[in-house]
């Protein structure tokens, strides 16, 4: 195994870009009786409202990482310096205040109302009535809960999906400048958990919280994270960098182990249809014209209805669509479960953009790989 880096950084705001949220400097913590750190001299800087995944095998230092954060757990060296202000400096009550924190078994209050769940930190701060129950409507919406059905049940009414819900929606409730999240969605079913994903991915859209977010699941840091964090045993931090870089640059051996021989298919889920130039399609009322194009019959409404024709194919296949809004690896899947070699790519109003085909798209793929 190559060394671990052994000091990075994301210093951006001097250079115009994001500023700092939360700054770990030369971090450490080591147990008593323990021969060895739990994390090791680490230095990371989280740029404000980024979503930064830390990753690694069980025992790696994340989780401990994060509880320094907010003094859960007390570091034994370094420093860690939150919006401007060193943690060690403040009371660690008012600064848990300050900072969001959601966790796997989410940690409801059973005694509480989803309301009153919610409120806790609000009320704390000293909010007065009227304003903790607005916020509290505000976030239940936030988290596609309605309050009017949701704010009087106790947490025991609740699925899985939606006391993680309410879980977020709690830790979101101060405002706070910071999230940590401890493997929020970990304990779901693997179909809610993605649900769940992908909204946390829209609701991040709109709050652009700085959020550290733990995670054992590779597939869901690269979905979800602006950078990865990749720890290694001995609480060292091997790897940090866009999802991106850590999958096709791993920083070493360690790295590239970790990251396995699915790279390939998880960085399909970083290219966003929006951002490729599609291939151009042909719309016709009529027949199939002729040309290097597909050409698409739209229906009533405008909308794409049929291929009249594909180019390499003698028969034109079904037409399926994936929204712009969406990924090559979402466009990759319609296609394989469909058995078709494109897809129609369609807009909010379900109007042509254009069409994604496998041959352009391995061709495309092919030729990225061999840039330096």
């Amino acid at each position: 195994m190559s060394e671990a880096v052994d000091s990075v950084s994301v210093d951006e705001g001097r250079g115009g870009g994001p500023r700092t949220m939360i700054s770990l400097q030369q971090v450490s913590k080591t147990y008593p009786k323990a021969e060895a750190p739990a994390v090791r001299e680490l230095t990371m800087d989280v740029p404000e409202g980024d979503i930064v995944m830390l990753i690694g095998p069980s025992g790696c230092g994340k989780t401990t990482t994060l509880k320094m954060m907010n003094r859960l757990i007390e570091p034994t060296g370094g420093r860690i310096v939150l919006d401007g202000d060193d943690v060690t400096d403040v009371n660690a009550d008012e600064l848990r205040r300050r900072i969001g924190y959601v966790i796997q078994q989410v940690g409801l209050f059973p005694h509480l109302t989803i309301a009153a769940n919610i409120a806790v930190v609000p009320k704390m701060l000293g909010w007065d009535r009227n304003r903790t129950a607005k916020r509290v409507d505000e976030l239940l919406h936030l988290v596609g809960m309605e309050p009017g059905q949701y704010r009087d049940r106790y947490p025991r009414q609740l699925s899985g999906g939606q006391a993680q819900r309410v879980g977020v929606a709690r830790g979101l409730a101060a405002d706070p400048p910071l999230m940590l999240m401890d493997e929020p969605f970990g304990a779901i079913d693997p179909i809610t958990r993605e649900r769940l994903q992908d909204e946390f991915a829209g609701l991040q859209q709109q709050v652009r919280k700085t959020i550290c977010f733990v995670t054992h699941d590779l597939t869901e840091a690269v979905k979800l994270g602006d950078k990865i964090a990749v720890f290694g045993p001995g609480g060292t931090l091997e790897q940090y960098d866009t999802p991106d870089e850590v999958l096709t640059r791993p920083a070493n051996e360690f790295v590239a182990e970790f990251v396995g021989s699915g790279a390939a298919v998880r960085r399909l889920s970083l290219l966003e249809l929006a951002r490729l130039e599609l291939d151009e399609v042909v719309i016709s009322t009529g027949g199939a014209p002729a040309g290097n194009h597909p050409v698409v019959a739209l229906d009533d409404a405008g909308r794409p209805e049929r291929w009249l024709s594909v180019p390499g194919t003698d028969q034109p296949p079904p037409l399926v669509t994936v929204p712009l809004t969406g990924t090559v690896y979402d466009a990759v899947d319609v296609m394989l479960d469909a058995g078709v070699p494109l897809v129609a790519v369609v807009d909010g109003d379900g109007e042509s953009r254009g069409a994604l085909r496998w041959q352009t798209l391995i061709g495309d793929l092919r030729a990225k790989r061999r840039r330096p």
